[in-house]
């Protein structure tokens, strides 16, 4: 889809019945390619997922370009580092931060459950 094209905003004509389940079923199948791995797709159908009550024709259009993408994406793959990640623990958790906010305290409501 287009980096400005936002669904909730389509103004086009709302599909009838048997479109609007065409475009259901069509909205599962990217649901089900985010499932197995296809997740460059994955905002995308994620926001078409969120009209499933009253799509529109631009919305099915919408749902045309993402499966256009899929066909010429086909031999696409993302590739992840599973690498584990070196983490420095020498980060000292007794800073002073009064510099930086003040002398504040916390708020707590006089009601408020007391703690172990």
């Amino acid at each position: 889809m287009s980096s400005n094209y936002r669904p909730e905003l389509d103004v086009s004509p709302v599909l009838d019945a048997e479109r609007a389940n065409y475009f259901q079923s069509q909205i599962g199948v990217l649901r089900w390619a985010v499932e197995i791995g296809r997740i460059d797709i994955m905002c995308e159908a994620s926001m078409l997922s969120s009209i499933l009550a009253m799509p529109r024709e631009g919305h099915l259009a919408a749902v045309f370009h993402i499966f256009g993408y899929l066909k010429s994406h086909h031999k696409s793959q993302l590739v992840f580092d599973d690498s584990y990640p070196v983490i420095d623990n020498s980060f000292n958790n007794d800073a002073d931060w009064t510099d930086f906010y003040g002398d504040v305290r916390e708020p707590v409501p006089p009601n408020a459950p007391t703690t172990w």
